[in-house]
């Protein structure tokens, strides 16, 4: 495998003639065949013999590499397998008339890809929009050249970013501990009396927590709590 991809790398060097590159472009091992579509020296002639490569994960590699000519992608925009439509859907070098015809393709997948596509002009947005599927009016709906009226009708479909939920525990305490600022024994003092009854287990087993309020849990009605004020190491020096 070693040998395979030093033999890759070495045909992208850009000395290689269209001659010789025709001759690698048989080559048997897929690794340099893919590596083949960085070449700057490839001729039409060439890309179409990559875009029309058996191997799947060649013609991916054309369709996806915004050097490839128009002529090679209307091509592969037909390509039987999903996955070589959606990479040219995505090029951001497909043209328009490649982009239309993706847009109406049969796979869901590959209009999401075009609906995407900051190429796609604002008609066939529009017509996107109403698509059966909704992660391709999604993807309509995100498209910055998505008219404002269209984009407003679909903003129900766009994620809004999740606001991050406060924990319960931190719900509990009164106020956060600054080390800078605050006394740690006040500020247990006061977290032994939270609603939260997580934040008064954890206060009731702080070495720090002070006695008259270790003395108060020892009577609550919670066994945990009793059992916490057992457990503390303050009261070992008592």
């Amino acid at each position: 495998m070693a040998d395979s991809e030093e033999f890759a790398i070495a045909c992208v060097q850009p000395r290689l003639t269209p001659q010789l590159l025709g001759i690698i472009v048989q080559d048997r091992c897929v690794e340099v065949r893919v590596y083949l579509v960085r070449h700057p020296n490839l001729t039409e002639a060439l890309w179409l013999r990559l875009a029309e490569d058996a191997a799947i994960c060649v013609r991916e590699a054309v369709a996806a590499t915004i050097n490839a000519p128009v002529s090679v992608l209307e091509l592969l925009a037909r390509d039987e397998q999903v996955e070589v439509r959606i990479k040219v859907a995505t090029n951001p070098n497909t043209p328009i008339t490649v982009l239309q015809i993706l847009a109406g393709d049969e796979n869901s997948s590959v209009r999401t890809a075009a609906a995407s596509n900051s190429n796609l002009p604002a008609t066939i947005l529009t017509q996107l929009a109403n698509d059966e599927k909704v992660e391709v009016s999604r993807a309509v709906a995100q498209n910055p050249n998505t008219p404002a009226p269209i984009r407003e009708t679909l903003r129900d479909l766009v994620v809004q970013p999740t606001t991050r939920q406060t924990s319960p525990t931190l719900r509990g305490l009164n106020r956060l501990y600054n080390p800078s600022t605050d006394d740690l024994v006040s500020i247990l003092a006061e977290y032994a009396s939270s609603e939260n009854a997580f934040v008064r287990l954890m206060t009731l087993l702080h070495p720090l927590t002070p006695h008259d309020v270790l003395t108060q849990g020892a009577q609550s009605a919670s066994w945990l709590e009793r059992y916490a004020v057992a457990d503390n190491s303050e009261l070992w020096f008592f």
